[in-house]
């Protein structure tokens, strides 16, 4: 008996190892902030109904990397991200675009291992007109927070590759070191940016070739970051002022080119659920 359960939990530990670590897409204060932005680009009444809930918005905005990665682990961590590179090469014309489609071709398994963040980002819009169009405001207020976050990972270029952290190219770390040590440290100067360059949203900028399009751009920036980050190595130690310097020089107009790309997507992605619905008439 000793001797299966030794067994069963050397197996145990040895399936934990070939599971990829969870790897974050923004930093939650960038996630914070995206979503707090996104809100700007909204009309009227739509846009008034969520500033005045942009706490609570911009609270459950990061909970999907915190209490859902809790509760749900491998399960949640799957919905952030999709190895595109896994699948062929751009533009990914005969990739599937419908989950359905997806797992008849691949399998259920293979598309889990690979991420979902596409079909979970339209799970979370259908769940969103659904509960405008029956009034559950407060439902569709978190239903929105939540789709924001997973809208933002497909515009993180770390999160379209399965090189997620430069593990493949020399780059082991680049992850915390773009998202926490970059960019939420220097978050003002990146928002006021990609604030500068965001606009007033149309709800045709949200749909599933729109979703693809910023994932194939993600995928297309993946490289280039990554080259980034291997030049500021030559410089300066990952997460070393020199070193942070350097990549905020080299990959900063990339950086905040993806962030208004998440600004401008997230609030067509609320406008067209919201329209989808019937354009109905927030609480006073």
């Amino acid at each position: 008996m000793r001797r299966h359960r030794a067994c069963g939990v050397r197996i145990a530990i040895a399936l934990a190892l070939m599971v990829p670590p969870p790897s974050f897409a923004w930093g939650l204060a960038t996630h914070r902030a995206i979503e707090e932005q996104a809100i700007e680009t909204l009309p009227d009444p739509l846009g008034a109904y969520f500033r005045a809930h942009r706490e609570q918005i911009s609270d459950w905005s990061v909970e999907p990397d915190t209490l859902l990665r809790d509760r749900h682990g491998r399960e949640e961590a799957v919905k952030h991200f999709i190895d595109l590179d896994l699948y062929g090469s751009p533009p990914f014309a005969d990739f599937p675009r419908s989950y359905a489609a997806a797992v008849a071709r691949f399998g259920r398994g293979v598309v889990m291992e690979r991420g979902t963040v596409p079909w979970t980002i339209e799970e979370k819009h259908a769940r969103l007109v659904d509960e405008m169009r029956e009034g559950r405001w407060t439902a569709a207020l978190r239903t929105a927070a939540y789709a924001g976050h997973y809208v933002a990972d497909a515009t993180m270029p770390l999160h379209a590759v399965s090189d997620y952290d430069g593990q493949k190219s020399g780059s082991p770390g680049v992850h915390k070191a773009v998202e926490h040590e970059l960019v939420d440290a220097r978050l003002k100067d990146y928002m006021r940016v990609a604030r500068s360059s965001a606009r007033a949203v149309d709800a045709s900028g949200y749909g599933r070739e729109q979703v693809f399009a910023a994932l194939v751009e993600s995928y297309q920036a993946a490289p280039q970051l990554l080259a980034m980050d291997r030049e500021a190595r030559r410089v300066g130690e990952p997460g070393s002022s020199a070193y942070l310097a350097a990549l905020d020089r080299k990959a900063g107009k990339l950086l905040t080119a993806r962030l208004t790309r998440a600004i401008t997507l997230l609030g067509s992605f609320w406008l067209s659920a919201w329209q989808e619905a019937g354009r109905p008439a927030p609480p006073q």
